[in-house]
Order: C-alpha cells, then sequence, then structure tokens
C-alpha cells in the first residue's frame, strides 16, 4: 500500500485564539457549582479589564509620545508657539493620567 505524502493530507489552520466566557447553558455550567462558576466568572472579567486597562495605557503613552515629537517638531518650526504647545501636551498627558488612575 502506498502512503500519500503527509503535507498534501494535513490541512494548516491559522488564525486568532479568542476567549470565550462559559455559557450558562452550557454542560460545565451545569455541572459546576455556583460558587465557582461565580469565581471563574469574577476571574475571566478581572483579566478582560486588566487587558483593557494595558490597552489604555499603551495608548496614552503612544500618544503623548507622539504629541511630544509634534511639539519639538513645531518649537523648530515656530519657536514662538512652543509654550502653548507645551500646555498642551501637559493638559493631554494629565488628562489620560487622571483617567487611568481613576480607572
Amino acid at each position: 500500500m502506498k502512503y500519500p505524502n503527509i503535507e498534501s493530507v494535513v490541512e494548516t489552520f491559522s488564525g486568532d485564539v479568542v476567549d470565550t466566557i462559559p455559557t450558562k447553558r452550557s454542560v460545565n455550567a451545569l455541572l459546576t457549582p455556583r460558587p465557582l462558576r461565580l469565581l471563574q466568572e469574577n476571574a475571566l472579567l478581572a483579566a478582560s479589564e486588566n487587558r483593557c486597562r494595558a490597552m489604555l495605557a499603551q495608548s496614552a503613552i503612544n500618544d503623548t509620545a507622539s504629541i511630544a515629537m509634534s511639539v519639538d517638531r513645531l518649537a523648530s518650526l515656530a519657536p514662538s508657539g512652543k509654550p502653548y504647545y507645551q500646555r498642551i501636551l501637559s493638559a493631554y498627558a494629565d488628562t489620560a493620567t487622571r483617567t487611568i488612575e481613576r480607572w
């Protein structure tokens, strides 16, 4: 018996792995005691909130850096506006910082 080439038999899948929250209708949810289900749901919510907080912080850092580079570039082109550019940068950074701290 002749065997086919393994590459022609194996199908390759690619894509993103998506975390899902178990639904209340699943078999696992029915078999799992309520306190354990609540603990699992709370852990998933905490992990999601932490991911969102990290994304918000990363976005604020990148945006602040981008604005700071713009301030430097504009200050070399129009030096008289530098104090105003700095104030705008400070206002953005302060607001972003407060938002992250409040969350």
